[in-house]
């Protein structure tokens, strides 16, 4: 009995129902690839906001001005509160701790060989007033990270903004971190749970760590 091998039309029936499956299979893969990146984003904010925690300790519940640095390696700098870091050391030797990766180029934030800007800490006199930076609602219009939310414009980018007050401190006193995913126009939200509309921005809730 002569073998009967697939006929053109069979050939191209079986290539245009694997094309179907990959084209629906696709999409839904670069969203789960975007999600688990903005699950990291997440976690460094995370992380940062640890750092700032634990930098407050030793610094009398004061948060760090922008005279503090936050150069990767810089010894003086709030790095040493970071994972692995030491503020005291052995020996008197203080030793640098590591920033997070950011999950969308794999490079540490801050990282001196990079040439954008992917964590931005910034204080702003009178900005923010006390509290204020407890409303993260995207229905708010007063809602600071609307207009913080412009820098760092690059993915995965992490901000922080602190308030200082105007009189008798030169420290900040209240800081909001807010991250980025894929999207740079806007700060990373979930979505209220209760909304009728989930593409009406008036249900975003914006994903802001505060202290």
């Amino acid at each position: 009995m002569k073998n009967r091998g697939f006929t053109l039309i069979e050939l191209l029936v079986v290539i245009l129902i694997i094309g179907i499956l990959l084209a629906l299979i696709i999409p839904n893969f670069v969203l789960f690839q975007e999600r688990a990146r903005r699950s990291s984003v997440k976690n460094n904010m995370h992380v940062i906001q640890t750092a700032l925690e634990a930098y407050a300790v030793d610094h009398y519940g004061n948060y760090p001005n922008e005279d503090v640095s936050w150069e990767p390696l810089d010894e003086a700098g709030i790095c040493l509160w970071f994972p692995g870091g030491d503020p005291v050391g052995i020996g008197g030797d203080p030793k640098p701790g590591n920033f997070p990766v950011n999950p969308y180029d794999g490079r540490r934030y801050n990282d001196e060989e990079k040439d954008e800007l992917d964590l931005d800490y910034e204080s702003f006199y009178g900005e923010l007033d006390p509290g204020t930076n407890a409303q993260i609602r995207g229905s708010d219009e007063e809602c600071p990270y609307l207009e913080f939310g412009e820098t760092p414009e690059y993915p995965g980018g992490i901000g922080i903004a602190t308030y200082l007050p105007d009189i008798g401190f030169e420290a900040p006193q209240e800081y909001g971190i807010y991250g980025f995913g894929r999207d740079i126009t806007f700060p990373m939200y979930d979505l209220d749970p209760l909304c009728d509309d989930p593409t009406d921005e008036a249900f975003f809730i914006f994903f802001v760590l505060h202290n």
